[in-house]
């Protein structure tokens, strides 16, 4: 259980004193290595389209409505709600945090104050700021909580300037060091909490960031502590088992979400101190995911485990939405740290399938685990479930990684229509403003805005699933060349008003089952996941499980988009898939949903549809696919 904060940027140069959420208290610490892709501040980038109103839901209807008490009821009155209840406060001071800065709702922002405040008080004199008794320090999730807390802080502190409650970040970070490490009369931090050691293990981001924040090497010290520890006799050993097996399911206990957590704490460490075997490690452990262990949502493990390779059954807490996040934030940093398309790939995959099908349409509540089919099990409140306060992290994040710049110039990693206003690193403004239904539509038109006559690169993703797109510049078509790091790239003098239009071609695909899913099929338009839904299905007396594919012929079934019915349109452009499927052993038109929206009703929904064809013959013959996992090494789902 746990989880990342790709939110903190090294600073390049002195910044001015913070005045609002436009100009972060910046880090005391340059990076060793500096990313190829900017992180961006959450208000640069602003979204209106599909995307966009799941970032606002999840604002207005999730993170400003949180009740500060439950969050801190913990702290107040130890050990209070137990086991890893302290967790929740820190990831809402995170994502909230993040989400004021893309609002400015002063409502948030009042409860953010007031919560990080009251929390601070909650800090005994030692600097401890966990919910157990003194009993129990350091046997189960407290450490795990510190993480935690100090990742909303440091978000908090950055984002606000609100340098009070900073003394008590050092308080927790010196506890921890002076409590923990390979020094005699210091514990074993391996043994200070579960799943060996990776869940408190994991504190090894935010003490990373806390370094760069205040210079204090002890922090450092700490991190590389932490590293050392994962190799001893009773330890994970995530980076060795990495560089040589190169299969997460082999490190550790398994546990995605622990796991996930620490591998992103080393991608801080890795940008912070340069050893090029860190990232090497992560690495592996992202093409070990991608080509063995994703599910065709972006979801990951079950039982909340990594299992052998393709072992991905459809059921049986399946798609942690803990997991789904910390992979979202994992892809954010190799984004960052790479700048290579394929990762931007698997972002696109993951919100717009697993992480929204995760959150409910209205933002008020998240799914536990949101399983291939079956229903979604949609949770108001955070009583009990990590998920539940973990998921609004994920969608805080989008901003951060939709639109950025490089050394290049602008690069546009998802398609919404919004606003985005970037700097490029000579200091020159450039404004780029898209109109777009995607993805409801594959056209897509970016204006770009400057001061004056501008050269740089702009560059966009070319979708992996698209087979045919076209690009043209103020009406004219131009070759936009895919270079190295798997952009489609305009180089020239940018004047105001210049249009980029991309047209990607949106056409059904049908991926084929094989090992668990053998003998079914599923369908994709676009990026979306489909799914068949009962919502849909009952309107015409049919129910789930009477449906099957007949003729795996993509012409025959004649999947096309129509207009959502107005009761499941979760937003004004929401389709929903003609196709020609079988029921009770009959043709019958169905109509499918995206994946992201299947279930939002409260019925059941399935991805994975049996292959019953309604005679003899090959049921396999003109499949698209040939798998029934999504990805390959580059993000593709082409086989």
């Amino acid at each position: 259980m746990n989880r990342n904060i790709i939110t903190l940027m090294c600073a390049a140069a002195v910044i001015a004193p913070l005045t609002n959420a436009a100009t972060p208290v910046p880090d005391q610490v340059s990076c060793a290595i500096a990313d190829r892709q900017d992180f961006q501040r959450p208000d640069r980038v602003h979204l209106t389209g599909w995307i966009g109103s799941r970032v606002e839901a999840n604002e207005k209807n999730r993170l400003v409505k949180m009740d500060s008490n439950r969050l801190l009821i913990s702290y107040r009155k130890r050990p209070g709600g137990q086991e890893w209840d302290g967790e929740h406060v820190g990831k809402w001071l995170h994502a909230a945090t993040l989400a004021w800065v893309n609002t400015g709702d002063p409502e948030l922002r009042k409860k953010l104050d007031y919560t990080a405040t009251e929390l601070v008080k909650c800090q005994l004199e030692d600097g401890y700021l966990g919910t157990y008794t003194n009993d129990k320090r350091w046997t189960d999730w407290d450490v795990w909580a510190h993480k935690y807390n100090l990742i909303g802080l440091v978000t908090y502190i950055r984002y606000t300037g609100n340098m009070d409650v900073l003394p008590a970040c050092r308080k927790v970070a010196d506890l921890l060091c002076s409590t923990f490490g390979d020094e005699p009369g210091k514990r074993d931090i391996i043994s200070a909490g579960h799943h060996v050691g990776m869940a408190p293990g994991s504190v090894l981001e935010p003490m990373v960031l806390l370094y760069r924040l205040t210079g204090e090497a002890r922090y450092l010290d700490f991190a590389k502590y932490m590293l050392r520890a994962f190799e001893h006799p009773n330890g994970p050993k995530i980076v060795s088992r990495l560089l040589e097996l190169k299969r997460v399911d082999k490190v550790g206990n398994g546990k995605a979400y622990e796991m996930l957590s620490c591998i992103n704490g080393i991608l801080e460490v890795y940008r912070t101190t340069g050893d090029p075997k860190l990232l090497e490690a992560c690495l592996n452990a992202w093409k070990d995911m991608v080509d063995n262990r994703l599910y065709i949502t972006g979801a990951a493990s079950y039982g909340e485990i990594f299992h052998d390779n393709f072992d991905l059954p459809n059921v049986n807490n399946v798609g942690e939405t803990c997991v789904t996040v910390t992979w979202l934030q994992f892809n954010a940093q190799l984004l960052r740290l790479t700048g290579e398309a394929r990762f931007a790939e698997q972002l696109e995959h993951v919100v717009l399938n697993q992480l929204f099908g995760a959150q409910k349409p209205d933002g008020s509540a998240w799914g536990y685990y949101v399983e291939m089919e079956g229903t979604k099990p949609y949770r108001g409140s955070i009583d009990g479930h990590c998920c539940l306060s973990s998921g609004p992290r994920g969608v805080a994040l989008i901003p951060t990684f939709a639109t950025s710049v490089d050394a290049d110039g602008v690069v546009v990693n998802l398609y919404d229509p919004g606003t985005a206003k970037l700097t490029l690193r000579d200091g020159k403004p450039v404004v780029l403003t898209t109109e777009t239904i995607y993805p409801s539509d594959g056209k897509v038109i970016i204006t770009v805005d400057t001061e004056s006559e501008l050269p740089f690169t702009f560059k966009a993703r070319i979708p992996a699933w698209c087979r045919e797109s076209t690009v043209k510049l103020n009406g004219k078509p131009v070759d936009a060349k895919i270079g190295g790091d798997g952009y489609a790239a305009i180089k020239r003098s940018w004047a105001k008003g210049d249009k980029v239009e991309m047209n990607f071609k949106m056409e059904p695909r049908m991926v084929v089952g094989d090992h668990k899913n053998e003998g079914k099929v599923a369908f994709m338009y676009g990026p979306l996941v489909l799914a068949a839904d009962d919502e849909l299905l009952g309107s015409s007396g049919f129910q789930l499980n009477a449906v099957s594919i007949g003729n795996p012929d993509l012409p025959a079934l004649a999947i096309a988009p129509e207009a959502a019915p107005d009761a499941i349109k979760s937003w004004p452009n929401a389709q929903v898939f003609h196709l020609n499927a079988v029921v009770r052993g009959k043709p019958q038109a169905i109509r499918l949903i995206s994946f992201a929206d299947a279930g939002s009703l409260g019925k059941n929904y399935k991805v994975w549809l049996p292959l019953r064809p309604l005679s003899g013959g090959n049921g396999l013959m003109d499949g698209s696919e040939s798998r029934s996992r999504q990805g390959n090494v580059d993000g593709s789902i082409n086989p």
